[in-house]
């Protein structure tokens, strides 16, 4: 007895261009009755049965069981002892439900993808992976059906064309869009070039008011640098600022006129010559006032007798006769 075991199935595509996953096989069916046939021959006996038969990640696997009684049965198990046959494929019933994803060796197309089948024998056979290493039956007649027959495996696949139908799944598009599920792709279209149409006015717009503010800038920098001059000017007059200054503060309002501004503004304005002489008449005048308002005391303490004796020598003599009741001798 050989102690090998066999792959029997995978989800690899197959050479008919679709696969059949392998969560999706019933294997109960099978497991009944685990016949062993050669190239899938169920009109002959079986050349042995399959035990140990499991599901491994994406496989089925079996190990062969050939039959020691049975001419052709021992004539495989030789072979396969011997490394000469190395390949098992499943027999199937047609697939009781597909789906469609994207084949990713031909972009733009689908392939079908069956879900839910029912395995019906497995056979030993001499090359997988072609029409031979995958045979469905008839469930009425339980006659093999020729895959090699584009229109049966059409009709195996339930496909009407030999055009596969495209994916559909737009939901999350239908979404992003604010579409309902069923929308049409002429919806979809539709919404799209609305989006389209949106983003190339909004572009007009942003071009437009892009020039808009360009205008506002270069119209509020001419007026700043006319409100600058203005006030240079107005601080070189009122004696605040001279040449050498203007062309400083010319600069500075350029950089950043705000603080310009407060600076210039912060430099006192200088006094003529006759306001100067004004307010030197003036002084005297207030010290005279503050002399007089106060006492012989009061003035004595705060240390300023010297300065009325000589600043304002009558109101010393005043004062002081005031004070002692003669007066000074001077």
């Amino acid at each position: 007895m050989s102690k090998k075991s066999f792959v029997l199935h995978d989800d690899s595509k197959n050479t008919k261009g679709f696969k059949m996953l392998t969560s999706g096989a019933n294997l109960d069916e099978f497991t009944k009755n685990p016949v062993m046939l050669l190239m899938h021959n169920d009109w002959d006996m079986p050349i042995g049965r399959w035990e140990n038969i499991r599901k491994e990640g994406t496989q089925i696997l079996g190990d062969p069981v050939f039959d020691d009684q049975d001419k052709k049965g021992i004539e495989v198990q030789g072979k396969v002892d011997r490394n000469f046959v190395r390949m098992a494929s499943i027999g199937s019933w047609p697939p009781e439900a597909i789906e469609y994803e994207p084949d990713p060796e031909h972009p733009g197309e689908n392939i079908a993808v069956v879900t839910k089948w029912t395995v019906r024998e497995a056979s030993i056979v001499t090359i997988g992976s072609n029409h031979n290493a995958m045979c469905f039956y008839d469930r009425e007649s339980g006659k093999p059906i020729d895959v090699k027959d584009v229109s049966e495996l059409i009709k195996l696949m339930d496909i009407k064309t030999e055009v596969k139908p495209k994916i559909k799944k737009m939901d999350g598009l239908n979404k992003i869009l604010n579409l309902a599920d069923t929308a049409t792709d002429a919806d979809r279209e539709a919404a799209i070039g609305l989006i389209i149409a949106d983003r190339d006015r909004l572009q007009g717009e942003n071009v437009t008011l892009q020039d808009r503010i360009e205008e506002i800038n270069v119209a509020e920098k001419t007026q700043r640098s006319a409100d600058a001059i203005t006030l240079i000017d107005g601080a070189v007059k009122e004696g605040r600022l001279d040449a050498k200054g203007k062309e400083a503060f010319v600069k500075l309002f350029d950089q950043d006129f705000d603080s310009a501004k407060a600076t210039l503004e912060a430099i006192p304005a200088r006094l003529s010559v006759t306001k100067q002489i004004e307010l030197a008449k003036e002084i005297p005048a207030v010290e005279l006032a503050d002399f007089q308002k106060k006492t012989w005391d009061e003035l004595d303490k705060a240390g300023k007798l010297i300065q009325l004796k000589d600043k304002f020598p009558d109101l010393y003599v005043e004062k002081y006769k005031t004070k002692f009741g003669v007066e000074p001798k001077l």
